[in-house]
């Protein structure tokens, strides 16, 4: 049985804030990646992800498909969160005529510490301090070895440029991957 979440906007979109205190000026490679590495340290370490984000792999790794949709103001995403303004800038460089980079900008207002619990930002903050200053390059070369990434990405469809990731498949030890899926597999498309 795969585990399926809903995702949580609300705890996305304060995440993002957070990161926008914590790490000013990181890009929407960076976001999509934390989110991810964060989403799948704490569902090994506990049994649930934090956003219930929902991921694909592209051809640059896996992606909080949430994540990069706020960072490039999809409005179907928006509607569909029901929020109007993000509570923090997002700044679009430009070079040639053609969007570059996207960075997370100036927070408008304090994060809702009472979105999340103690381990949601523990394994956060965990993440920040290990992957928060690597490259592009590491963060590919690291995310690309993840067990749910090299699946997903071998069996997507041909000419397909992304495909979805199982949130199963995140829990790289087998042992522990059964154990959590028989605990919180029956109940995850409900949460």
């Amino acid at each position: 049985m795969a585990l399926n979440f809903r995702p949580n906007y609300e705890k996305i979109v304060e995440l993002m804030l957070y990161l926008a205190h914590k790490k000013p000026g990181a890009d929407k490679y960076q976001a999509v990646k934390f989110f991810y590495l964060a989403d799948k340290a704490h569902l090994e370490r506990y049994g649930r992800p934090i956003t219930q984000d929902k991921y694909v792999a592209l051809d640059y790794g896996p992606v909080a498909s949430s994540v990069k949709d706020f960072m490039e103001r999809d409005r179907f995403t928006m509607r569909r969160a029901h929020i109007a303004d993000l509570p923090f800038d997002i700044e679009e460089h430009q070079r040639g005529g053609k969007t570059s980079l996207v960075k997370l900008g100036k927070p408008h207002r304090d994060v809702d510490l009472e979105l999340f619990s103690k381990s949601d930002l523990r394994i956060f903050d965990e993440i920040l301090q290990k992957y928060g200053d690597c490259t592009f390059d590491d963060l590919y070369k690291i995310t690309h070895k993840h067990f749910a990434y090299k699946r997903a990405w071998s069996e997507k469809p041909r000419g397909a440029k992304s495909a979805p990731m199982n949130y199963d498949e995140m829990i790289e030890s087998p042992e522990r991957r059964k154990i959590i899926v028989e605990d919180i597999g029956p109940v995850s498309k409900f949460v």
